[in-house]
């Protein structure tokens, strides 16, 4: 007979790892055979370990080299023992007055549970349960009576049974967090099961016949802590029914939503301050901006300590990009309501600002570009300094998506006429980025607007020798005649000159290091933003024009200092040493003759 092999293990099977009838173990068995071997031999127990244990390298155990795996199913079932069910007659077989006990056993019988990581166990069991659940649906869907309060028992009890369970850590608890365009996702495999019970109970409380009152005494403060942790699940079809129905919770019992907005909120903070692991935030927010959109005016306090104690901090996590559009409809929705709360939204957005996270950032960006849209002039003035402070460092960014991203927005009229009508307090904030990324010698900037605008001023800036103080801007024939000979495309590749470097002696403004690869449409944004503010009041264009370059000549003096500084140190410590190789050989001479 031909020795197997176990092409999971990569080892041939041994005598000891085949079935009486001389088959291979499965896969699952094989692998806690070969695990407690090496546990014994190691002296580990109940782990399996990484083959890179026993590398000389590793210095001590740590959780890295556990080796998870591989999970078929987001949570934990205990099937029920139970006999072989059997199929109940259908409600249409029955007399009227005995639907209702047919009702309550039908439900019952669907409080047994099945072990669906076995396909093959209990498939007629398994059909039963799932067709009778869909008759249980029909029933509810197109029958109307009253509901006994033996009935909301029954139901609930059931809607516990099969939903309720503990939710196991994450597949991947110490690596990098889930991301749902590259990971695998882990699905319920008894979903089948799991999906017609939520669409039934949902059927069950929209239903005209539900009565609330009755069924407060089951649908209580416990029912809803557990259905909150389900939203933890890493199936996410469960969680968008689990959406669904807490929504329609919320609507029907006025007398808990107060708890449904406390716990929501504890949920929040614990993802914030102690585990910045749940599978359900995007969902529960999705919830959270319905419930917004429906609170009444004037905001109450506890609203707005809301917004901005538990909203606010969720942007400082580092899977914001796995919620961020539905916090962003929540702020915005806040905002709606009450403008008032704009400088504070504004001033937590600031606060927690990515530093060197580009794709956060530009996350950040969509969001102020959201806020503007509902953004009133009155708020813009208390919050125009501090925002546009950071706004010119992200025009200045050295990722070009951030640095286009805020370009765009003078592509929004409202945006445009914030700014505009504030030009004197905002164009001396963002001057210097903005121009730092132009290239004074451009073709289109010396032969066309700009240079049209500064020519109907020639003494607005201007040196000694009457000359424009801008020596990029310079107009005087040699300057055109040579910029005319070069094309577009000859100016843009100019920037990949790695040789352009600083050189505050030149007189030209300093390039940011990112313009040595800008694409032409990041200078097609920069060249229209400088052109809004020039249309609107070249004087005060021609004003940061001067200022900047007074700064430019500020920064050369202060780098001469510097550059001087150092020169005379160095002179300094050279002279020491000088001093001091003169004395060493005075005393070496000395004790030479002293010798003699």
């Amino acid at each position: 007979m031909e020795p197997h092999f176990d092409e999971i293990n990569n080892r041939p099977v041994h005598s000891d790892d085949l079935e009486e009838d001389g088959s291979p173990l499965d896969s699952f068995k094989t692998g806690v055979h070969i695990a407690s071997h090496s546990q014994q031999a190691h002296g580990h127990h109940g782990y399996n370990l990484n083959p890179n244990i026993l590398s000389p390298n590793r210095e001590s155990f740590d959780i890295d080299l556990i080796m998870a795996p591989k999970r078929h199913s987001s949570s934990r079932f205990e099937p029920t023992d139970h006999e072989e069910i059997v199929k109940l007659p259908s409600f249409n077989e029955v007399l009227p007055e005995e639907q209702i006990p047919l009702f309550i056993r039908k439900i019952d019988q669907c409080n047994v549970l099945f072990d669906f990581s076995d396909p093959t166990y209990d498939i007629r069991g398994k059909e039963i349960k799932r067709a009778t659940l869909q008759e249980l649906i029909q029933f509810i869907s197109s029958n109307r009576f009253t509901y006994t309060e033996e009935m909301y028992k029954h139901v609930i009890n059931m809607y516990k049974t099969n939903l309720f369970r503990p939710i196991p850590p994450p597949a991947n608890p110490v690596g990098d967090l889930y991301d749902p365009d590259e990971d695998e996702s882990v699905d319920e495999l008894s979903w089948p099961h799991m999906q017609a019970i939520y669409e039934f109970f949902l059927r069950f409380i929209e239903s005209p016949d539900f009565a609330h009152q009755i069924a407060k005494h089951y649908i209580d403060h416990d029912f809803i802590l557990k259905l909150l942790e389900l939203f933890d699940s890493e199936d996410s079809r469960e969680r968008d029914c689990l959406k669904t129905t807490l929504h329609r919770i919320y609507g029907k019992f006025l007398s808990l939503r107060s708890f449904i907005r406390k716990s929501i909120n504890n949920v929040f903070l614990q993802f914030v301050y102690e585990t910045e692991r749940f599978n359900g935030i995007g969902e529960l927010l999705e919830i959270l901006g319905s419930i917004i959109n429906g609170f009444a005016l004037p905001l109450k306090d506890e609203h707005k300590i809301f917004l901005i104690r538990v909203l606010m901090p969720l942007h400082k996590v580092k899977s914001l990009s796995m919620y961020h559009p539905q916090l962003a409809y929540c702020i915005v929705q806040f905002l709606e309501k009450d403008p008032l709360l704009t400088e504070d939204v504004i001033m937590s957005l600031l606060r927690f600002w990515p530093k060197i996270n580009s794709q956060k950032e530009v996350m950040f960006l969509n969001e102020i570009e959201d806020i503007f849209e509902v953004m009133e002039p009155s708020e813009f003035l208390k919050i125009q300094i501090p925002l546009f402070a950071q706004l010119s460092k992200c025009i200045s960014s050295s990722h070009f998506q951030v640095s286009e991203k805020v370009l765009m927005f003078w592509s929004n009229e409202y945006f445009l006429t914030l700014i505009t009508e504030n030009a004197e307090v905002i164009l001396p904030i963002i001057f210097a980025s903005l121009y730092e990324l132009t290239n004074a010698t451009q073709p289109s900037v010396s032969n066309g607007v700009m240079k049209q605008k500064l020519a109907e001023n020639p003494g607005a800036v201007t040196d000694a020798n009457r000359n424009l103080i801008d020596p990029g801007l310079n107009i005087n024939n040699d300057g055109i005649n040579g910029m005319n000979d070069m094309t577009d495309d000859e100016y843009y590749d100019s920037f990949s000159n790695a040789h352009h470097d600083l050189d505050y002696n030149s007189g030209l403004p300093p390039h940011n290091s990112a313009t040595t690869n800008w694409n032409r449409s990041i200078h097609q944004l920069v060249f229209g933003a400088l052109k809004v503010f020039m249309d609107h009041n070249v004087i005060l264009y021609d004003h940061c024009t001067m200022l900047y370059h007074q700064s430019l000549e500020e920064q050369r003096v202060r780098e001469a200092a510097r550059k001087d500084g150092w020169n005379k140190i160095e002179e300094y410590v050279s002279k020491l040493k000088q001093q001091k190789g003169s004395d060493n050989f005075t005393s070496r001479n000395g004790e030479k003759v002293a010798g003699q």
